[in-house]
């Protein structure tokens, strides 16, 4: 990842190796919500060091239009949460 890239918000993109907290913590709040069984599915997509997509499901939902609405409502926040001013 080149490093003048500068996010919409000012962030600079972190570079390999530099691991963020924030996203650690995320993480292990779902898998232990997972391990209790208190989260059954998941649909999860991020960004990589070296610039790269990756997405993940465990698609154990028993109907796909909540999830499909769900995706749509994070969608939103997600849009909401960075044009937010």
């Amino acid at each position: 990842m080149s490093s003048n890239v500068i996010g919409f918000r000012g962030g600079v993109p972190s570079q390999l190796g530099e691991p963020r907290q924030e996203l650690i913590d995320v993480l292990e709040n779902l898998l232990e919500r997972a391990k209790t069984g208190q989260l059954q599915s998941l649909i999860a997509t991020g960004f990589i060091s070296d610039g790269g997509r990756i997405s993940a499901w465990a698609d154990t939902h028993e109907n796909a239009y909540e999830m499909l609405g769900a995706l749509a409502w994070l969608e939103h926040e997600y849009v909401h949460g960075h044009t937010e001013r």
